[in-house]
Order: structure tokens, then C-alpha cells, then sequence
């Protein structure tokens, strides 16, 4: 029997869906494995749409789906087998010549072999290095400190107008130069 998902918030279509329609407010514990895996089926394995039959909460559901494996293998069973169709039906769309189903392809698929979109993210804060050399004695007394110049970097390929954020709100940058 094949149910039209979006129609599963029907009272109809919950009842033939699952033989009769439940109470809300009844007990996950009196749900038994088979019924929640006949369900999960009918669901795709769809969290929120198998709460909504069986009359439970959803997060009730997750945490007994979570903490029972043969119904977490029934999940991931049926999630594995629309993914299937739905991939099915994208190289259907491919074989057809669709563009957005190449693209998509190649985006996922595709990853692998370079077909990936990236976005170059950049630093443009002006960075400032100070390295301090220390040596002490066996008595951990101070013997002698040796402080290299503070380096500034600051990148040249900022946008036109463009303040550092520490000049734009008045903090100053202080040297510990001696």
C-alpha cells in the first residue's frame, strides 16, 4: 500500500495508514518494535511523520528509535532506500540532459574529482608578533631578557575604505619595547 506523505497529518490517511488513529496522549511504551517498524516503513523512515501516526511525540520516538537497534536499522534501512530512489530519480533527470541535475551531480558525486564550489575566506586584521627570550639560572632567578622589535603585518590587498578593527574602534596597540 503506497501513502501520499504530504497527506499523513489527515485522520484519514493516518488511519489507513496504520489501522486506526491513536490517542496523543498514549505511551510510547505501549507501542511494540513491529508496529513502529511497519510505520517507519510506511514513512520512509520520515521521524516526524511516524511520531504523528503513532500519536506520539517525536523526541519520545528518536530517543526509543536511538536506544533500540533493530528499530534504528529499520530507520537507517529506510532512509537508505529513498535516498536510493531519490538518487534514482536525479540520474534519470541527468540522463535527460537537466543541467541543475548535472550540477548537482557534480557537486556531490562529483567532489571527488575537483568538482567542488569553494569559497576563499581571507585575514584582514594586522597581526603583531613579539617573541621574548628568557634565560634562567638553576634558581630560577632571572638572569637575562633579550626582546626582538614587534613585527607588523598588515595585508595589502584591502578593500578600498577599509579600517583595521582595532583602529576603527580606538584601541591602541601598545609596545612593550624597552
Amino acid at each position: 500500500m503506497q501513502i501520499d506523505l504530504l497527506d499523513l497529518d489527515d485522520k484519514d490517511a493516518r488511519k489507513a495508514a496504520t489501522g486506526r488513529v491513536r490517542n496523543q496522549n498514549k505511551a510510547l511504551q505501549e507501542v511494540k518494535d513491529e508496529e513502529i517498524i511497519e510505520v517507519l516503513k510506511k514513512c520512509r523512515g520520515l521521524l516526524y511523520l511516524a511520531a504523528n501516526i503513532l500519536g506520539v511525540p517525536h523526541a519520545t520516538l528518536a530517543y526509543r528509535i536511538n536506544n533500540t537497534p533493530e528499530l534504528l536499522e529499520a530507520m537507517k534501512d529506510q532512509r537508505g532506500k529513498t535516498l536510493d530512489l531519490a538518487e534514482a530519480k536525479l540520474m534519470q533527470a541527468v540522463d535527460k540532459g537537466e543541467q541543475w541535475a548535472i550540477t548537482m551531480l557534480l557537486r556531490t558525486l562529483g567532489r571527488e574529482r575537483g568538482f567542488v564550489e569553494r569559497q576563499e575566506v581571507s585575514n584582514v586584521t594586522t597581526v603583531k608578533l613579539q617573541i621574548v627570550e628568557e634565560i634562567v639560572d638553576a634558581d630560577s632567578k632571572q638572569i637575562e631578557v633579550k626582546v626582538t622589535p614587534a613585527v607588523e603585518y598588515k595585508p595589502s590587498n584591502l578593500p578600498e575604505g577599509f579600517n583595521d578593527a582595532s583602529e576603527a574602534e580606538g584601541v591602541a596597540i601598545e609596545s612593550d619595547e624597552a
